[in-house]
């Protein structure tokens, strides 16, 4: 088989893979980890998306790791406060985002995107909400 061959097979695996992710539940919400990305600057909008149309610029050295995640609320969820998610990278280091949860209840289906400042190159491991920890390292290109 013809290397080019291989890595098309490969990279189908692993979009298989990757859409084949399993929502974490929580509080009667659904969560799914949809995509990572790099960026020097990101937007810090409230989940769900709302007014807030602030931006953040990443330091020399540094980048955020953009953590998109796709929410789907249930007949199950109880209106309560979320508490901000936080980043662990793959050495366990963890870190914070601004982006604040807003009415999470206020939609039945949206996605948000969470940056976090890590240094350049750091390999994003999981986000936690509370208790819920939701596994991307499969989305960390």
């Amino acid at each position: 088989m013809r290397p080019a061959a291989v890595l098309g097979f490969l990279a189908c695996a692993v979009a298989v893979a990757v859409a084949q992710v399993k929502p974490t539940a929580y509080k009667g919400i659904d969560i799914t980890p949809i995509k990572v990305e790099r960026a020097s600057n990101a937007a810090l909008v409230d989940c769900p998306p709302g007014t807030n149309t602030q931006r953040g610029n990443a330091r020399d050295g540094e980048e955020f790791a953009v953590v998109t995640l796709g929410f789907k609320v249930s007949q199950a969820f109880k209106e309560t406060l979320l508490k901000k998610p936080v980043l662990t990278d793959s050495a366990g280091k963890t870190y914070q985002t601004s982006v604040a949860f807003v009415d999470p209840g206020s939609k039945p289906e949206y996605q948000c995107s969470f940056p976090f400042r890590v240094p350049a190159g750091t390999k994003v491991a999981s986000v936690a909400i509370d208790t819920a920890v939701i596994n991307v390292t499969a989305f960390d290109k």
